[in-house]
């Protein structure tokens, strides 16, 4: 995997993992490691209110490191910029985490960003696949389905979706308020849903980076 695609990931992997070390659905043990947990902080677990969510939300992107830039757009989407410490190209991607109160723990987010032959589509997940694996991604928007095969990538954390992915975000999801997951892993399906309200203003300004680079 280029440059490019590796810091994309590690940015999502970034927000995610600090979104959920806020929702109380990730913690870290004294030695260090994180565990993923179905019960955490009362502030930003289940059942609080959409402003409380919100603010659950902007804590834990404040964690995001400093190497990146991370802006706030329209129904909780993130437009992240990645320095490329060799001096080219940024790294950039629109990313929104999972409803947690309809997802498994394993399913962390979704990233479209930039990539050499247009927008990407990556699901990131938390428990790691065999990086041989060819999982059968299922994705629903409103009445529309499409049964697609992913790439495992990023050390089997992260799930690349074929270019078709690309063509139903720039039509079908747009029109959807979210996106249900689900990922045809072992020993059981990983599940999900990802809000889909503001995806196109987000990709508006995804794509403006994407075709000005």
């Amino acid at each position: 995997m280029n440059y490019l695609a590796l810091t994309h990931v590690r940015s999502a992997l970034r927000m995610v993992h600090s979104f959920l070390l806020c929702t109380g659905l990730l913690m870290t043990t004294a030695t260090g490691r994180a565990e993923s947990v179905r019960l955490g902080n009362p502030n930003c677990g289940s059942g609080i209110s959409a402003e409380q969510r919100r603010r659950c939300d902007e804590d834990a992107f404040k964690q995001i490191e400093s190497g990146s830039q991370s802006t706030q757009l329209e129904g909780g989407w993130r437009l992240v910029k990645s320095k490329n410490p060799d001096g080219g190209a940024d790294a950039i991607s629109v990313m929104h985490v999972v409803d947690s109160a309809k997802s498994d723990v394993r399913l962390a987010g979704l990233s479209l960003q930039c990539g050499n032959g247009g927008i990407e589509v990556v699901l990131i997940i938390i428990e790691p696949l065999s990086r041989s694996a060819r999982p059968n991604v299922a994705l629903i928007a409103g009445e529309k389905r499409a049964d697609l095969q992913a790439s495992v990538i990023q050390g089997g954390v992260a799930l690349l979706l074929p270019a078709e992915a690309s063509k139903l975000a720039a039509r079908d999801w747009q029109h959807a308020t979210e996106l249900a997951v689900e990922i045809g892993a072992q020993p059981s399906a990983i599940r999900g849903a990802v809000p889909m309200t503001g995806l196109a203003t987000a990709l508006g300004y995804l794509s403006r980076y994407c075709y000005a680079r």
